[in-house]
Parts: structure tokens; sequence; C-alpha cells
């Protein structure tokens, strides 16, 4: 009799790890997280304004996160267009901010709409 080394010994484990790796990947990736994290920042006002490049601005920010209340933040953002800004700071520290070219305006804008 003829001694033959099973080859195909890999199959039955590759076939066993495929559902456990994809099983991880999903608890990884959080898909819960990215449906759930649809809220956008809503600018309630405008702090600063930069006088040389009128679209450079320093704004209070509000997010709302469900039963949680809201989040905020003072955000540094260029405005690209009117409705399209990219962020440039989250970290706003009102230091970095002294000098000629920032004018300090406080505009409600109020995006959310609260009282």
């Amino acid at each position: 009799m003829e001694f033959k080394a099973n080859r195909n010994l890999s199959e039955p484990i590759l076939r066993k790890s495929i559902p456990v790796l994809t099983i991880i990947g999903l608890i990884y990736l959080n898909p819960l997280k990215i449906l759930f994290n649809v809220a956008t920042w809503k600018t309630q006002t405008v702090e600063l304004i930069n006088e040389n490049k009128g679209s450079h601005k320093v704004e209070f920010q509000m997010k709302d996160i469900g039963a949680l209340g809201y989040a905020k933040r003072n955000a540094e953002v260029y405005y690209l267009t009117k409705y399209f800004y990219v962020v440039l700071s989250e970290n706003y520290d009102d230091r970095n901010f002294i000098g000629t070219d920032w004018k300090r305006v406080n505009q409600n804008i109020n995006e959310i709409g609260l009282k």
C-alpha cells in the first residue's frame, strides 16, 4: 500500500477560518458606528474672521448626538464654497489668534435652531 500525503489538509482549515476572519473584520470595522455617525457639525456662532481671507474663520460648532445631548467644539475652518469647508484645527486657543489679521465678530448663526 502506498502512502499518500494529504495535500488537501489546508482546505478544511481555510473553510473554517474564513467565517471567523469575516466576523473579526466586521467587529473591527464596526458598521453601526458608521451608520450612526451621520450627524454633521453645525455652526452656532462665528467668533473670528480673518481680515485678509474672508473665508478663513473660527467657529463654535455643535453636533446632535441623540439622547446624550450635543457635542461642542471650536474649530478653525476654511470655506471653499458656501457649503463646503475644510477643518484646519479643532484645537482652538485664543492666543493663536491675537493679532491684526483677525477680527472678532461673534455673529450668531444658530444652524441647529436652539432657542
